[in-house]
């Protein structure tokens, strides 16, 4: 389980650093000339969630037919094959061609959600099926696979616009040898996950939707779309291009602060996600105890709170009154995904021969929502900037905040089901 998660953590890191370096990227092919802009850069970077959307379900069934293992090893030298080819329009020509530039980001991108949609539903499985028999032990294994994830993407952050800075394209070479390093671990401490069910017994399509349509998943399903639509918009490549490129506006302070300093971008988004992560440490004590449903509730409200706050700072509020509003919320919206992990392995704790089947489910909401969170993001940031990408992250928690309502009505009108102990 240690070299999983340090797996997943070297995953992170190299995704989180080659989105921020494909948005410096991106910053460079618009100051040589090439015709790139956000919209199109989020339009590519989504294409490797809409990858995941689709493939994950798919993968996180074999890997209960398979074993999680080759699932887990195969996915990050899938994403390494996709970054090293991510600079190739610029061996092409200075200004490339929005043609080359579609078709090799793309290609790229499109890799890079291939190895997520495989690599997410066996991580999410194993830990599913290490804490079936104890529910503050599954609260506690969630919050640490979000701590890696957060801590993961907080390293990417301070380390991608800085490699970029360093190494140029070659940082993309430097990305591709964290993901094999990542394959390596598990080919080197995960001697054999074995299968859930066998081999040959491959679910129906009727089955695979009859697991996929239960009532407490459908419900979850769409407020889980809208939060990761809000880590789509921020934790991407478009904060980058915002905050680190040329456009201003004369009434926001954030758009274009970054231009030339990219060590000081790098220290600004790794100590936001550093604080996501301890308020990550501190839900650790809280997520088993608590029910699952409220906590969601007032995490996804915490999103307003720190957006709030973030509008309040880039329209020059004094940062005395405007950081300890983002605080505040960043420390409810930290407990979301923990508790929203918790909640999808109690639903697939009924059915464990279709855990993977389920735990898919989880990439097809990230890839739901990130591609969502990168075309709106996008669409925002062309508006507004800066202040787009708050008002669209008000917007989608509004939507999720709906949508707790109704999943709270159903959780509600229907049975608790009990978890029964692996086995």
């Amino acid at each position: 389980m240690g070299a999983v998660l340090f797996s997943q953590l070297l995953q992170r890191v190299a995704s989180a650093a080659g989105a921020l370096a494909l948005g410096a990227y991106f910053v460079d092919l618009a100051r040589e000339g090439a015709p790139v802009g956000a919209l199109l850069l989020g339009i590519l970077s989504g294409l490797s969630f809409l990858a995941e959307l689709i493939i994950a379900p798919i993968a996180g069934s074999a890997s209960d037919r398979r074993g999680r293992r080759i699932f887990l090893i195969a996915a990050p030298l899938l994403a390494a094959a996709g970054i090293l080819i991510t600079p190739g329009a610029s061996l092409v020509a200075a200004a490339p061609s929005i043609a080359i530039v579609v078709v090799i980001i793309g290609t790229s991108r499109l890799l890079d959600g291939v190895g997520a949609a495989i690599a997410a539903p066996a991580i999410l499985g194993l830990l599913a099926d290490d804490s079936d028999d104890d529910r503050m032990r599954r609260g506690r294994v969630t919050s640490l696979y979000e701590l890696v994830s957060s801590g993961g993407i907080a390293v990417g952050a301070v380390v991608g616009p800085l490699l970029y800075a360093t190494l140029g394209l070659w940082s993309f070479v430097a990305l591709a040898a964290v993901y094999v390093a990542a394959s390596v671990l598990i080919l080197m401490f995960v001697r054999h996950t074995p299968p859930l069910r066998a081999a040959e017994a491959r679910p129906s399509v009727r089955e695979r939707l009859r697991v996929l349509a239960q009532p407490r998943l459908l419900a979850f399903l769409p407020a889980w779309i809208a939060v990761n639509a809000i880590l789509g918009t921020w934790v991407t490549s478009q904060i980058t291009f915002v905050l680190a490129g040329d456009q201003r506006a004369p009434d926001q302070l954030f758009p274009g602060a970054f231009a030339d300093n990219p060590g000081g971008l790098s220290a600004v988004l790794g100590v936001y996600v550093l604080v996501f992560s301890a308020c990550i440490v501190a839900w650790a004590f809280f997520i088993g105890k608590l029910p699952t449903v409220p906590v969601l509730f007032f995490t996804v409200a915490g999103a307003i709170v720190a957006s709030v706050g973030l509008l309040l700072a880039n329209r020059g509020v004094p940062l005395a009154i405007a950081i300890p509003i983002v605080v505040l919320g960043m420390f409810l919206e930290a407990g979301f995904t923990p508790a929203a992990l918790t909640h999808l392995s109690d639903i697939s704790a009924e059915t464990r021969e279709n855990r993977g089947l389920i735990m898919g489910a989880y990439s097809v909401v990230v890839g739901a929502g990130y591609l969502l969170g990168n075309v709106l993001g996008g669409a925002f940031a062309e508006w507004l900037l800066f202040d787009g990408l708050a008002i669209l992250t008000i917007l989608l928690a509004v939507i999720a905040l709906i949508s707790i309502t109704v999943m709270f009505v159903v959780e509600k009108r229907m049975p608790q089901p009990v978890a029964q102990p692996a086995g």
